[in-house]
This record gives C-alpha cells, structure tokens and sequence, in this order.
C-alpha cells in the first residue's frame, strides 16, 4: 500500500497480515529523529461520513459522521523503520453514493497537531453495484380479493374486529372534538389541536392497516430460526436450517429465494416544523440472488420443509466472494451486510424475513477470498 503524506516528520503505511486480515500492519518511516526521544501522542481514527455534498444542518453538523478510535497513545517505536499492529481493524477506504470512509493519522507534538490520510484500500477486487431494488424489494403483485378470501375465517374476523373498533374511535373523536369546537383552543393552546389530529389520524390509519396486515397471514414464520442463523463460508445448507414455520392455506407456485446485500448505513437530519430530528437511513448496493426454488402445492396446515426441496444445497460462499465485509466504525455509521428470505407468490401479498447483519459479528476473514 501507498505511504501518507509527511505527518510532522514521519510517514506512516498500512498493510494486512495474511494470516489475520482484520488485522494491519502500521509502518513507520521517521525522517525527524527527535520524534523518538520526545515520544508524541499518535491518534488513529477510521472515519466514515455522508459525501461532503451531502452534509445536513448548521449547528448539528456532528450527525454527518462518526468514527472509531484505534490507537492513541505515545508514539509506539523506538528506531526509524519500525512496525505495530492494529488488532481486529476490519476498516477499508470506500467512497458511495451516501458515505466514504476512510483513515486519518494524528500526530500531537508540543504545541502543533499534525493530520493526515492514511491509504487503506480494500486489497481485493470488489464492485459497487446499483440498482439493488429489483432484487431487494421485488414488485408485489397480488390480488387483494383472492388473497382475501384465502384466508382462515379466524384471521379475517379478528382483522374485520380491529378494523370496526378503529372506525369507532375515529368517529368518536371526531364528533367529540367538533362538539366542543376544539379549533378554538387555539388561542390558549395548540397541544389539545395537535393531539385531537393525531388520534384522529391513527384511528383513521386502523381502520385499514389491520386488514392489509391481515394478507400475509397466511403463513406462520418462526422468524427467529432465520435470524439466528450465522452463515459461514464454503458451507451447504439445507431450507430446515434456514426456514421454520408452517403454512395456514393451501400454498400453490410460491417462489422461495435467498438474497443478500451490502448497506450504506448513515443518518439523515429530518426537519418538522421548527424540530430536527436524525433518522437513520441505509442504502442497499451490491445486491445478489443466493438461491430461488418454485414449489409446488403445499397443503394447509403443512410445515415448510416438509415441501421445499430437500436436495438443495444452499450456499453464502457468493455473498462472501463479492459482498463488501461489514466496516461499521458505530451503530450508526459503516458499511453492513443484509441478506433475507423472501416468499413470492403472484397473488398473494409477499413474505420477507429479514436479517440485518449490523445485529451479528461477521468475521473479516470470511470476505477475504479470490
């Protein structure tokens, strides 16, 4: 890899250990000899932060980026050509379409502070593929009147009782507030207004979440069996290790697939009125199909696996062969990985199990092949 610029005497290089790539390699090259006497502070951060372009607010601007600190102490060499490691430092330059990420190397010497890039770029070849959406978020067509009748009587009742008692309130907060004319209040309050408006909308909401949830219940999912899978490289599964659950209608040509994706993950500064507020947002890229299978009927009341092919050999190596490894420097900020189960039917609503890898420790070796 490439040396940094001159940082108030000295050069500073990385490179990663073949046997633990998580790990680099910090080289030194000191060209001012007292630096070894006086013993500077030395900071190593790896940044990751919206494009410049990008940045939001004017006294908030801090929600733009975050960091990890990976070093910082006295300068850690005693001759001019000199190495130490940085343990567990699954960080790599990287430039997006929300964020970039990279590495800064700080010197404190007396009473002048020093600050440079440091090139770390990923060593192995890997795309920044857009247009993740036609396989993260297919199309879902269905027939809302098919998928409706499908269901149990029980589901649909119990949609039909949510969504009546809704309605209800709805029409008695509004008749309530009109009665007592709540508009007035404004001139001692907006807080009653704002609050009357509010339950009036999420009444209103009610009246048609509950049956629209109600469609994809036509299945039972143990999602966490899913989630609690940790897919390893150069491994097979099979769809019992990966999918628990059982289906509450006759199932006819659904499609199940495997797909997978690297995320941007960063904040964005939502305004509302005289308020702002930071979201967290993502932005999927390098998305891949794993695996997809048709399956044919499978009765009511029937376990999944019990129908889905037992033969099939299910395997991550792709996601791990092009997939960017997760470089999450916060909670907030970095690079993720997101794979999920998808249920796909051409009639009835679509079935996702996610699992967002931002929850799991995927280690960097995983992602370090050819």
């Amino acid at each position: 890899m490439e040396w940094s610029d001159d940082l108030g005497g000295m050069r500073i290089r990385f490179s990663r250990d073949t046997d633990s790539p998580a790990d680099i390699i910090v080289e030194f090259d000191i060209r001012a000899r007292e630096l070894l006497s006086e013993k500077p502070r030395l900071k190593i951060e790896f940044v990751t932060q919206r494009l410049k372009s990008k940045w939001q607010g004017l006294v908030l601007r801090g929600g733009n980026r975050d960091k990890k600190t990976a070093f910082n102490g006295e300068l850690p060499i005693d001759t001019f050509r000199q190495t130490f490691e940085l343990k567990n430092a699954p960080f790599f330059d990287f430039s997006g379409e929300e964020i970039e990420s990279f590495c800064v190397a700080k010197l404190y010497n007396r009473d002048s502070t020093g600050e440079k890039r440091v090139p770390n770029p990923f060593p192995l070849s890997r795309s920044q593929t857009q247009g993740a959406a036609e396989i993260m978020q297919p199309k879902d067509v269905f027939d809302r009147s098919h998928n409706w009748t499908q269901l149990p009587d029980e589901i649909k009742k119990e949609a039909i009782q949510k969504s009546f008692l809704s309605g209800c309130i709805f029409a008695a907060v509004l008749v309530w507030g009109i009665s007592i004319e709540i508009w007035t209040w404004r001139r001692f309050d907006d807080f009653p207004l704002l609050m009357w408006l509010l339950t009036l909308g999420s009444s209103f909401w009610g009246v048609f979440f509950y049956r629209t949830r109600a469609l994809q219940d036509y299945i039972d999912i143990d999602k966490s069996q899913t989630i609690r899978l940790s897919p390893r490289p150069n491994r097979s599964y099979s769809w019992s290790d990966i999918v628990s659950g059982t289906t509450k209608i006759d199932l006819n040509a659904a499609t199940f697939r495997i797909v997978c994706c690297n995320r941007e993950r960063y904040r964005y500064l939502r305004s509302a009125g005289q308020t702002s507020v930071w979201d967290d947002r993502s932005h999927e890229f390098n998305s891949l199909l794993l695996h997809e299978t048709r399956v044919g009927l499978i009765p009511a009341d029937s376990t999944l696996t019990d129908y889905l092919p037992k033969a099939d050999e299910i395997s991550f190596d792709a996601m791990f062969a092009n997939l960017y490894p997760q470089a999450m420097v916060s909670e907030k900020y970095g690079i993720s990985i997101y794979w999920e189960v998808q249920i796909i039917h051409d009639k009835l609503v679509d079935v996702e199990i996610p699992v967002p890898g931002v929850d799991k420790n995927w280690p960097f070796e995983y992602f370090f092949q050819n």
